[in-house]
């Protein structure tokens, strides 16, 4: 047989399976790599072309045949390869199976904790509304475009921390659990030093904002930043139809099972950050098939979300790159 055909026929799957412990999840077979271990690094689909694979930690971006793999497992060259898969049934040498790490527990914060969060919360969210030193952070939430409904959905608030200006972000589920309280500083040291913009109430353990408001959607939006989830969810009722928007913060590290885990539960998702590097990180490590979206540039200036919402762009945005085939006009 020539090498497209060994591609096409030969049962990877079985060979894999004895070399790594694989799950099975929709049309992937997941697991550590056998090359490099991992947890679920390693990823394999059966395509029309035959079965294909994928590692995160050392397979260079791309899907590798079974040639490949067998070429990287046994240590032999292309011929060498094709002449064992093409010539007499293939023997492959035993090895032993990559250890599997133990994943690290997302461990919450205590009870005690949550109340004096949620306390937080409640007092900040009503001095957003009603107390006059407040207004500078009404002020500066309408300059970013985002209107009091949207305040009131994530129960965004106003408090002094540690005797500066901010707006209180929480972070919560469906079942009322606070994760984390973010602070976004609105004070003249935000503005000169960016480095001192943000702050978290201490115990945090930031997961994922906009939880409490995850349906079930056919499609999920992973966004960077508080901010440009609020404003997707702000124009996304009027916009398209089966969205979810969720932010992972300024960053992923130490979320990736519970990013994949909640990616699993969507027929698509698309992954929106800044930096196109970024985005396809952590498409990469969602282990499953989705979409990498980074920010346009607009007369040279890159508009994330919330820009694009305060210039009067992002519905048609949404429209043209997110909006799901089905629900296209």
């Amino acid at each position: 047989m020539n090498a497209h055909d060994i591609n096409q026929t030969f049962d990877l799957l079985a060979l894999a399976q004895g070399d790594a412990k694989l799950n099975h999840k929709g049309a992937y077979y997941i697991g550590p790599c056998p090359f490099c271990g991992g947890r679920d690094r390693f990823n394999l689909k059966h395509t029309p072309n035959g079965w294909r694979w994928f590692c995160r930690g050392c397979g260079g971006e791309k899907y590798h045949t079974p040639i490949d793999y067998v070429m990287r497992r046994d240590n032999l060259d292309f011929k060498q390869a094709l002449e064992q898969m093409g010539g007499k049934a293939y023997t492959p040498t035993p090895r032993p199976a990559q250890p599997i790490p133990t994943a690290p527990a997302i461990v919450l914060p205590v009870a005690t904790w949550q109340a004096q969060r949620w306390q937080e919360v409640t007092r900040s969210t009503l001095s957003l509304e009603y107390d006059k030193p407040a207004q500078i952070a009404r002020d500066y939430l309408y300059a970013r475009a985002l209107e009091p409904a949207t305040w009131l959905v994530y129960q965004f608030g106003f408090g002094l921390v540690y005797s500066r200006p901010a707006i209180v972000i929480p972070w919560w589920d469906a079942a009322n659990t606070i994760t984390a309280v973010k602070y976004r500083f609105i004070d003249d040291l935000a503005k000169r030093d960016p480095g001192r913009r943000f702050g978290m109430a201490e115990g945090s353990k930031p997961i994922l904002f906009g939880l409490h408001l995850a349906g079930g959607q056919d499609t999920l939006l992973l966004c960077e930043g508080e901010f440009n989830a609020a404003s997707i969810t702000q124009v996304a009722s009027d916009t398209i139809t089966g969205l979810d928007t969720l932010s992972f913060g300024s960053q992923s590290g130490g979320r990736a099972d519970f990013l994949r885990q909640v990616a699993d539960g969507y027929q698509r998702v698309i992954v929106w950050a800044d930096d196109p590097e970024k985005a396809n990180e952590i498409r990469l490590s969602l282990a499953r098939p989705a979409e990498a979206l980074c920010s346009p540039q607009i007369d040279g200036t890159k508009y994330d979300a919330n820009a694009l919402l305060k210039n009067g762009y992002l519905a048609d945005f949404l429209r043209e790159t997110i909006q799901t085939p089905t629900n296209a006009q």
